[in-house]
């Protein structure tokens, strides 16, 4: 993926995190609900139907609305800005004006880990201990542009990515969650390099990230099975046999050690493309707005934010309010004074 500029990657990262999630909104818990309720794989942004109809904590949003997947990719990227670097306390903070700003204990996607450990730090908790029973995907949705701040050293993508993390996911299982998707995405930001070399570095991540959180009850290795998920998908089976296989064996919930290995299994599934690894995160099941989220960020990174079409990016900024060309503009640049070794991209 050579010619692609740095800016391009940082954009198509961001941007693809966010429209993943837009796009996933309409997900149901599996793959049959999904046929039940809209037949076919929508090709484009869709809202998702009423409630009850749509049994999901989604239902009657807004066409191209995000959820907490990107609020929260925002907050840390934004607090990236305000501070000039990554620390514990600017996450936190950021997290924190972003739930008092939104009413975020009031929306109903925000998941459990986040909400416990955002009312412990506006009790005045620390950062560094605040996360430490946080262990559903809430600290690997939100990560990939920390990639950036390390590239191309994977052990500093993994420490930068801890420490993102830790404010409200400090357990051992979502800190490897965290590391395993902040390390696919710097991977997938080298021009050198392929499918492969992504999954390794995110099985890289996972096991740098595992030594780093807290141990509080056992849970399986996201670097096994990240390998595991990937080899049940490097066949020839038909592409819904294969999403069936990463859901029965893998699973799709939110917790970490399903959803980061089942996202880098898409990335693969979906040779890398952006668009074509949302959807099929999202016709899978399960918490599909945050699989096409991470899904997409770590391809928005390898292919650039020219692969997804222009108009769907264009309702995202409309809908949210948001321009994300500017901020990946701004977080660009001061990702470059952290990270000079980003000038070879």
């Amino acid at each position: 993926m050579n010619n692609i500029s740095l800016i391009s990657r940082i954009h198509g990262c961001m941007a693809a995190l966010a429209l993943g999630d837009a796009y996933g909104i309409i997900g149901q818990f599996s793959m049959t609900a999904n046929k039940a309720m809209w037949g076919s794989m929508p090709k484009g942004l869709t809202k998702p139907k009423e409630a009850p109809e749509d049994p999901t904590v989604h239902a009657g949003m807004k066409r191209g609305e995000i959820t907490d997947d990107t609020m929260a990719m925002l907050a840390i990227v934004s607090s990236v800005i305000k501070c000039g670097d990554l620390t514990v306390e600017g996450v936190a903070d950021g997290l924190v004006n972003w739930i008092e700003e939104t009413d975020g204990f009031n929306l109903p996607w925000v998941g459990p880990s986040t909400q416990r450990a955002i009312r412990a730090l506006m009790d005045g908790g620390d950062p560094r201990v605040t996360g430490s029973y946080g262990t559903t995907n809430g600290s690997s949705m939100r990560v990939a542009p920390i990639a950036f701040l390390g590239y191309p050293e994977l052990n500093r993508v993994a420490e930068y990515a801890i420490v993102s993390a830790l404010p409200t996911h400090g357990s051992s299982t979502a800190t490897s969650g965290a590391a395993s998707i902040a390390c696919a995405t710097a991977c997938a930001s080298n021009p050198g390099s392929g499918l492969e070399d992504i999954a390794k570095a995110a099985m890289k991540g996972a096991d740098l990230g595992e030594e780093a959180g807290v141990r509080y009850y056992q849970t399986p290795s996201i670097s096994r099975r990240i390998e595991w998920a990937v080899d049940l998908v490097s066949n020839d089976k038909p592409v819904e046999d294969k999403l069936k296989d990463v859901y029965d064996f893998i699973g799709t919930s939110m917790l970490t050690h399903e959803t980061v290995p089942a996202a880098i299994a898409y990335v693969v599934m979906a040779n890398g493309d952006p668009m074509r690894a949302i959807r099929i995160s999202t016709w899978g099941g399960g918490d599909c707005d945050t699989l096409a989220a991470i899904a997409g960020a770590i391809c928005g990174a390898y292919r650039g934010v020219d692969a997804m079409p222009s108009e769907m990016l264009q309702t995202i900024d409309k809908v949210n309010n948001l321009d994300l060309g500017a901020i990946a503009k701004a977080y660009h640049d001061v990702a470059l004074k952290i990270n000079p070794a980003l000038a070879t991209l």
